[in-house]
């Protein structure tokens, strides 16, 4: 059995091979290098005052842990690969190559911003990770074909994607609840809900899609 026999070739998922190894590299060298660390991270206090704005994108290229960035790429992965994919399906190759870097882009710098605006009076806060993205991706892969069968383990009364996505939304809003960590599941919120809206503006037919799935049995 060869590698690409069991994952997706160069052409298939372009994006997840150039990207995941650019934010691998950027991670580790994050963790052993704290210049370049401090110069990446995303400072709301300093940004909303007009400085540090490359920060919108680049926090995504530093992680806290091996554990933060390992999860983090696996998603990342193969989610990106689901994405290029969809949108080639529907609008063809060359739309995928312009489309998916942009939505990548979208899905880092807009939850980053709301961040900022949350944030933007604690001079303390910073944050770093791709979680926007990861999440991002999360409901853009939920929502572009609503209607495709999903049966899930452990809840009966899911049998198709967007049935999935209203799981992940109520499980993140339960867990946004819970201050255990200083993990900001509010970010993974807007990142979820911000990719789901790309999905279903991207795909028209998504919208009339998903109202009907909620409510479908297979």
């Amino acid at each position: 059995m060869q590698f690409f026999d069991v994952f997706p070739t160069f052409q298939e998922a372009p994006y997840s091979y150039i990207i995941v190894p650019i934010l691998m590299i950027s991670g580790i060298l994050g963790f052993y290098t704290k210049p370049y660390f401090h110069a990446v991270l995303l400072h709301p206090y300093e940004l909303a005052r007009g400085k540090r704005l490359h920060t919108l994108l680049t926090s995504a290229f530093i992680h806290r842990n091996w554990i933060h960035l390992l999860f983090n790429m696996l998603i990342i992965y193969g989610l990106g690969y689901d994405m290029f994919g969809n949108i080639m399906q529907v609008y063809g190759s060359v739309s995928a190559y312009l489309l998916t870097p942009l939505l990548f882009s979208l899905l880092i710098i807009i939850p980053n911003a709301f961040l900022v605006l949350n944030k933007r009076n604690d001079f303390y806060f910073t944050s770093i990770g791709a979680s926007g993205l990861t999440f991002g991706l999360y409901g853009f892969s939920a929502l572009f074909f609503p209607l495709q069968k999903i049966n899930h383990l452990f809840i009966p009364w899911i049998h198709n994607a967007a049935q999935y996505w209203l799981y992940i939304l109520i499980v993140l809003t339960l867990l946004s609840c819970v201050k255990i960590s200083k993990i900001n599941r509010s970010l993974h919120i807007v990142a979820y809900l911000l990719g789901s809206i790309i999905a279903l503006i991207t795909r028209n037919e998504s919208i009339y899609e998903f109202t009907k799935a909620l409510f479908l049995k297979f």
